[in-house]
């Protein structure tokens, strides 16, 4: 009976104190798993970022103001400069070939752009740079382009104040989605031809109706906005 006694109190003293072993093992496993997740979650979004600012140049033209009057000269500069360097980007083969285009061009796009602001009566300064910097998170039409930094041809009009009107100028959507103020199925098709899939798959999320592509399009703004 007594030997009993001493194993029955023997298995409790080490059911209690490997019982706090496998409780420890168990918080530690939570703990690093939680830690994996959060690294690999940064990564993919890390990757998937800077897959998309690093394949993109967008195109910004801001207003002098949110007057309607300066927002409809914003809309003529556009179109004026799609109309006369539009066909000139179609050329480009390569995100490398738009830059050098642009860059050696500003001060003809300049050009295009204020003779724009004079045909339509107004004297405001026309101002052209090709920036590379933050971008916020951006929507176009169903696409969703994540907030990162990112080549872009500049225009700004007079204070540049008001509202900007923005495209993706390569690959080449502006020229052929401008007259829809969307993108349309040639443009999604040059973007999908651009980006890597998975890169294609989160911009492209807010249009489609499976749970997976919005699930990676949750990952990347959560860690953006963390």
């Amino acid at each position: 009976m007594e030997q009993l006694l001493f194993w029955k109190e023997r298995l409790k003293s080490l059911w209690k104190k490997e019982g706090r072993l496998f409780l420890g093992a168990g918080l530690l496993a939570v703990v690093f798993t939680v830690v994996f997740a959060g690294y690999v979650a940064k990564g993919y979004a890390e990757e998937i970022i800077s897959g998309i600012s690093g394949k993109v140049v967008r195109f910004h033209v801001l207003a002098n103001s949110d007057s309607a009057a300066d927002q409809a000269l914003k809309l003529a500069v556009r179109d004026r400069v799609l109309a006369e360097f539009g066909e000139r980007l179609e050329d480009c083969t390569s995100k490398t070939e738009t830059l050098d285009l642009l860059e050696r061009s500003r001060e003809e796009i300049c050009r295009i752009a204020a003779g724009e602001v004079a045909a339509q009566g107004y004297t405001y300064p026309v101002r052209v740079w090709l920036v590379r910097e933050d971008f916020p998170e951006k929507q176009y039409g169903q696409l969703v382009f994540p907030a990162g930094v990112y080549d872009s041809l500049r225009i700004e009009i007079g204070q540049g104040a008001g509202h900007n009107w923005w495209c993706v100028l390569y690959p080449q959507m502006c020229y052929v989605d401008a007259a829809f103020s969307e993108p349309t199925e040639e443009g999604h098709d040059r973007l999908c031809r651009t980006l890597a899939q998975e890169e294609y798959t989160v911009v492209s999320a807010m249009e489609s109706d499976k749970t997976m592509p919005k699930f990676k399009l949750k990952i990347v703004e959560l860690w953006q906005n963390r």
